[in-house]
């Protein structure tokens, strides 16, 4: 399978699964995630990054390579820390488990199960079963409070190896403000600024 078919598959399966990633980030989180051996994003819903990164690494056919996307698919997550009210009411009335078979059910349906894992558990429970400096690329899309967004840099941030990406969703909310300073403190290179999201890169 070509880079082009890739991005023919992100731009056909994304708009049918729940989710807010559009297409051209798909298709740049595909690209930043060619040559990796283990990636992992934390907060996955309907799946829509998840598939983006599975299907440039099934592409690239090397052995032991995967994605583990983590999400507890539990309203007491999503309503963690402080957000807006408006916020809080949305995420409160939705089908969790609905959702987490969504996206389970577009990893086996594009055959991508060998690459890509689904891990309902809260991000701050499974950080300790990687080691630090073992992931390539991570994708912090889970809860934006400031609370835990701040709470996710400070425990994954080691287990980010030098030279890797990561890409935080939604940077343009102020919650995700005090996050986003603590990644640059702690060596953090912003590399691209895509309005709703960035990437950057451990120095």
């Amino acid at each position: 399978m070509s880079h082009t078919d890739v991005e023919q598959i992100i731009e056909r399966e994304l708009p049918r699964m729940p989710g807010w990633c559009t297409p051209e980030k798909g298709k740049r989180m595909a690209a930043l995630a060619r040559g990796t051996t283990l990636c992992v994003e934390l907060g996955v819903f309907g799946g829509r990054s998840l598939v983006s990164i599975a299907l440039a690494l099934r592409d690239e056919q090397a052995p032991c390579t995967r994605v583990d996307g983590i999400d507890p698919f539990t309203a007491t997550a999503a309503l963690e820390g402080t957000n807006d009210p408006a916020n809080d009411q949305w995420w409160s009335k939705l089908d969790y488990d609905a959702i987490a078979r969504t996206a389970q059910e577009a990893l086996y349906r594009l055959e991508l199960l060998p690459y890509a894992h689904l891990i309902r558990m809260c991000s701050r429970d499974v950080v300790g079963f990687y080691g630090d400096g073992t992931i390539d690329l991570l994708h912090q899309d889970s809860n934006h409070s400031e609370e835990v967004s701040c709470e996710e840099v400070a425990f994954w941030s080691p287990k980010l190896r030098s030279g890797g990406y990561w890409i935080f969703d939604d940077t343009d909310w102020p919650s995700t403000k005090k996050a986003q300073s603590a990644l640059e403190e702690l060596g953090f290179k912003e590399l691209e600024d895509h309005g709703g999201w960035k990437v950057y890169r451990k120095t």
